[in-house]
């Protein structure tokens, strides 16, 4: 579990690669779904956002 999910891990990711963020409260899910969507708009990357908020967690794949 932590607290944030930082860009640097973002960026880190590999195309085609998954990885699972299991986070400590709901609102740390919205925050790194929209720190996703807003460098999809920055940096032109992009990912596939899935967002469970009854684990709190969040699943990201790089598909760009």
């Amino acid at each position: 579990m932590q607290d944030k999910v930082t860009r640097k891990e973002v960026r880190d990711i590999p195309v085609g690669q998954t990885r699972v963020f299991n986070l400590a409260t709901p609102k740390k899910v919205t925050s790194a779904r929209v720190t996703c969507r807003q460098m999809m708009l920055e940096e032109g990357t992009e990912y596939i956002i899935r967002p469970d908020y009854k684990a709190v967690a969040i699943s990201i794949t790089r598909i760009k």
